[in-house]
């Protein structure tokens, strides 16, 4: 082989190679539309935690249950099953992704996860229990010990919030916008939360009235001031409303598939 022939061929494994590492770094890459979902109910899913933290979803929520001295994640009564504790299905995960990815949720981004837990028995109970179950896994939840630790927002059965300073700094609480809280609280306040229907004069898919959008308008407008993030619960899973809402400033999309989310907000 000539030299000329050589130096040819080695530019054309170089260009190969250069396209190849092009190619494998768009696949890898994030698409659009990252940490705008929030995985509703995520326990249902095949694959709690992993499938909506692949999606690189904001927030995921898991209903929890206390009782026989156990913290169970489950949205009714009669789904409970022993083995479903949130230690096995939230905690462990969250401690072997940290583990992985150098104390952080996602190994190329700073973002910080939503943990959103609604209670389902009584905040006081659960309230004690839980704050045991996350000492051992202090270090994934309190920022004072790690600045991208995952965010403890309580919601469901909350404590009044007169009684929030009961509780660790690190643990936040989901808003109601119909509430009134004073300048202490609304620092424990991480978002506002209501249901979609309380906002809309009808089912709601994906077209709005003029009195509709000036009511959703005029919600996150007041949360944003606030420098709070916007959910809205009981919304269809429909690529229209997803848009909808995205476009109007909605934080966290609420979603019960958070991979056709993914692939239908990323086109």
């Amino acid at each position: 082989m000539s030299l000329q022939l050589r130096i040819l061929m080695n530019k054309f494994i170089s260009y190969l190679i250069l396209i190849l590492v092009f190619v494998t770094t768009a696949c890898n890459k994030p698409a659009g539309n990252i940490f705008t979902a929030h995985s509703h109910n995520d326990y249902h899913q095949q694959r709690p935690f992993y499938l909506a933290h692949e999606q690189f979803c904001a927030s995921i929520e898991a209903d929890i249950w206390y009782m026989d001295d156990q913290l169970f994640v489950a949205h009714d009564f009669e789904e409970i099953n022993k083995e479903r504790t949130l230690e096995a299905l939230y905690f462990e995960p969250i401690a072997s992704v940290f583990e992985q990815n150098g104390g952080r949720a996602w190994k190329d981004h700073d973002q910080r996860l939503i943990l959103l837990i609604d209670l389902k028995t009584g905040y006081d109970s659960t309230m004690t229990a839980l704050l045991e179950a996350l000492e051992p896994y202090k270090h994934l939840f309190d920022p004072a010990m790690n600045q991208h630790a995952v965010k403890i927002v309580i919601s469901g059965n909350m404590p009044d919030p007169d009684l929030f300073d009961n509780y660790p700094t690190f643990i936040s609480f989901d808003g109601r916008m119909e509430n009134r809280y004073t300048k202490k609280q609304l620092e424990r306040i991480a978002l506002f939360s209501n249901s979609i229907g309380d906002y809309v004069s009808r089912d709601f898919k994906g077209q709005l009235s003029k009195e509709d959008r000036s009511k959703l308008s005029d919600y996150i407008k007041t949360a944003h001031s606030l420098n709070k993030k916007v959910r809205f619960w009981g919304i269809p899973d429909d690529p229209a409303v997803w848009k909808q809402l995205k476009k109007m400033g909605v934080d966290l999309i609420n979603t019960d598939t958070p991979a056709e989310y993914m692939q239908t907000m990323s086109k």
